[in-house]
């Protein structure tokens, strides 16, 4: 029993890595792709319309609220120790350090990740891929190229937006809920971030964005069986995404404020 759950992990765990070296060669030969193909401006800003304007409605509703559950928790927790006046400060440093970022990945992960592997997938099991190599034509430089370039422009702006708008959910919570003055709230909520704190979220932005078109464009490549394989691959991508986020947010976190 236990050699059998051994060998498992061990199988599980290998095959875990060789994935993330398939990752790794499919990012490789996207960068190599950027400095030996013709720039296709039209195709990048349809994407970048995909990844940004189009996500933007979600976003801003899922971070009003997380500005708002940020504010009514913290008021909750300060109220113990008559701290009220710093709901601001934790509601911008939760925002700016880590929900903003992770919550945009999340977002982008579920809506365009799913699609582009949707997509690409569709296109796999009709031999749409095959007709591409047929014609001369890199599918990586074609489909995936395009893609990583919009979604690590635009992730950026999007964090910049939802960190704004969280920091307006917690102020409306501050002001008519708490009581709260309106200006001690935003001199509170920007007293304590700096430069380095906006710039680490923008960095995490990135390689989130990286990670989402590198999953998505992977998988949809492997798909196969059809309609249904698509399915299972295109739920994969978007489970596989959530998980390296996180670890990838893990790590970030880690290297530049504890270590």
């Amino acid at each position: 029993m236990v050699t059998k759950v051994l060998e498992n992990l061990g199988k599980n765990g290998l095959n875990f890595f060789c994935y993330l070296g398939s990752l790794g060669i499919l990012s490789l030969k996207t960068i190599a792709s950027f400095f030996n193909s013709r720039f296709r401006g039209r195709e990048i800003l349809k994407q970048m319309d995909e990844f940004g304007n189009k996500s933007f409605p979600m976003v801003a509703l899922v971070s009003v609220f997380i500005g708002m559950i940020l504010a009514m928790q913290s008021a909750s927790a300060l109220r113990m120790v008559g701290a009220q006046l710093y709901v601001g400060s934790l509601v911008s440093l939760s925002a700016v350090r880590e929900m903003s970022a992770i919550f945009v990945a999340l977002v982008v992960a579920s809506r365009v990740g799913a699609a582009i592997t949707a997509e690409i997938g569709m296109m796999q099991v009709t031999e749409q891929i095959d007709a591409l190599r047929s014609l001369a034509v890199n599918p990586v430089n074609y489909l995936v190229a395009p893609r990583l370039l919009a979604a690590v422009i635009t992730l950026p702006f999007l964090t910049l937006f939802s960190i704004f708008i969280s920091i307006l959910g917690g102020w409306f919570v501050a002001v008519y809920g708490m009581k709260l003055g309106s200006n001690l709230y935003l001199y509170h909520a920007f007293k304590f971030i700096y430069l380095k704190d906006f710039l680490i979220s923008f960095l995490k932005a990135f390689i989130f964005g990286f990670i989402i078109v590198i999953v998505s464009c992977r998988q949809g490549f492997e798909t196969t069986g059809g309609a249904e394989g698509v399915g299972k691959v295109t739920t994969f991508s978007v489970v596989f995404s959530f998980l390296l986020i996180i670890l990838a947010n893990l790590i970030i976190t880690a290297f530049f404020y504890f270590l």
